[in-house]
């Protein structure tokens, strides 16, 4: 079946695509917030319309990306800037505050959208401090998306009676349209640069110094994004959020080649019989549990951090209403904190435990309710916690920490340690302070930031334990 036009594609929704865009939210928040120490870059590679159909929601995780990103930055500057103290909620859509002026702003827009011609300042604030650049290369969605865009920031200025420090210039830039949008008021040092090119041909932007950028990559198919791109959006400042269409990977030489950064004239001498034997090489399809496209992910995770360094990947797989793949979201960082927060991010959307991964047939098809929260049986990750520390004694409690960060598919959360302490009998069974100069003595069942906590398991040798307590002097 051939795929819908780009402006069609935005005129409805889907479950996963709703998913998608609720991990992103969510993750951007935390980034943002994060980043704003400094200056906070954020690049979408494949922006599309900004919004799906004519309506204009409430709740952010119901527009496009772009949308997505440019309300994130907006509401994240009017808490830094105290301007509407009580207009920020980490969890947005949940915010009666924020549905009251969305909804006033909505309904401003569906009334004047058509007659907004934002009045210009003529200056331009010097001090930026956040940094948008969406790319779309279809020119209607480039259009919508414009529009979209010029009449949110109007009606959202004009609410704080600030619509005049809005500019908005056309112009071009390597042979492609280009709308530029700055904020000139010093309270939203934002600006936002649309580009009609497709993101093959877009240039990374020179990174202001003090600066951390954030890329999401939301292709139609796999072939739009060559490592030979994408590396250049991932480094120690940088990381990339992508929709890798794994199931979509076929036996195109010169496009599988692309995708995973392999020089072509190495693959142009494989003879077409040998064709499917270098497919399963390079994508790593072997037998097992895995399904080929999980195959497909992990090889190219793999290749990423080969060819950019990054330390962290975290992949959350999309199946569609026939319990397929369809795709898999694959987070890319330098940065351990990246990593917890969109650990978080995917935890909140994960159907199924330990792992994540949600699926439209369990909603569409099994009737079963999109819950969206954490819903992680800490007990479980206890057992998991055990059974890798065991009879240790002396175990820092930030190696604790990384384990379930970094080695299992788990947020960590201190009632972790909690469940364990208090179990019968229970398997921790020492926690006590490094630091001997601390005064402050920690209630029991609790961990406080200020501890540098030592813990010792149980083993199934309860006595040599406690033997070994006694040798230590702890």
């Amino acid at each position: 079946m051939a795929a819908a036009p780009p402006e069609k594609f935005f005129e409805g929704d889907t479950p996963h695509g709703l998913v998608k865009r609720i991990i992103y939210k969510k993750y951007l928040q935390a980034y943002v917030a994060k980043t704003q120490r400094l200056k906070t870059i954020i690049i979408d590679g494949f922006a599309g319309a900004g919004r799906y159909g004519n309506t204009w929601p409430i709740d952010i995780e119901k527009y496009g990306s772009p949308m997505i990103a440019l309300l994130v930055a907006l509401q994240f500057l009017c808490r830094k800037r105290l301007l509407i103290p009580w207009l920020f909620n980490i969890y947005m859509s949940e915010s009666l505050e924020w549905d009251q002026l969305q909804g006033d702003m909505v309904r401003t827009i569906q009334e004047e959208s058509e007659a907004i011609i934002p009045r210009q300042s003529g200056y331009e604030c010097s001090k930026k401090k956040m940094y948008l650049y969406f790319i779309e290369k279809d020119g209607k969605c480039f259009t919508q998306l414009v529009k979209c865009v010029k009449t949110y920031l109007y009606i959202f200025l004009r609410q704080l009676g600030i619509n005049n420090h809005l500019i908005v210039k056309q112009g071009a830039n390597h042979g492609y349209e280009t709308v530029d949008f700055y904020i000139t008021h010093k309270d939203f040092p934002l600006e936002c640069h649309i580009s009609n090119c497709e993101f093959k041909d877009f240039e990374p932007p020179q990174m202001p110094e003090w600066s951390r950028r954030l890329t999401f990559l939301d292709p139609f198919g796999y072939s739009d994004t060559p490592m030979e791109q994408v590396r250049k959006y991932v480094d120690d400042h940088s990381e990339v959020f992508i929709n890798f269409m794994s199931h979509q990977v076929n036996d195109a030489i010169e496009k599988i080649a692309a995708l995973y950064g392999i020089p072509l004239s190495e693959c142009q001498v494989i003879p077409r019989q040998e064709i499917p034997r270098f497919r399963q090489f390079v994508l790593n399809i072997r037998m097992g549990e895995n399904t080929p496209a999980e195959n497909c992910s992990r090889s190219y995770i793999e290749h990423i951090k080969e060819y950019t360094g990054a330390e962290y990947a975290l992949m959350f797989e999309i199946r569609g209403r026939k319990n397929a793949v369809i795709y898999h979201l694959i987070h890319f960082t330098h940065h351990r904190k990246g990593l917890e927060a969109m650990k978080e991010s995917m935890n909140t959307c994960s159907q199924y435990e330990g792992t994540f991964k949600m699926s439209d047939y369990r909603i569409v098809c099994e009737g079963i309710a999109l819950t969206i929260g954490n819903q992680q049986d800490d007990a479980i990750v206890a057992e998991d916690v055990y059974r890798e520390f065991r009879g240790k004694q002396g175990v820092p409690i930030g190696d604790v920490e990384t384990f379930v960060w970094e080695h299992s598919p788990y947020v960590y959360r201190k009632k972790i340690l909690k469940i364990l302490e208090t179990s019968d009998p229970p398997r921790l069974i020492s926690v006590v302070n490094e630091d001997t100069e601390e005064e402050r003595v920690r209630r029991r069942n609790t961990y406080p930031d200020w501890g540098k906590w030592l813990l010792t398991f149980a083993d199934e040798d309860f006595e040599d334990v406690l033997s070994g307590l006694k040798a230590l002097k702890l």
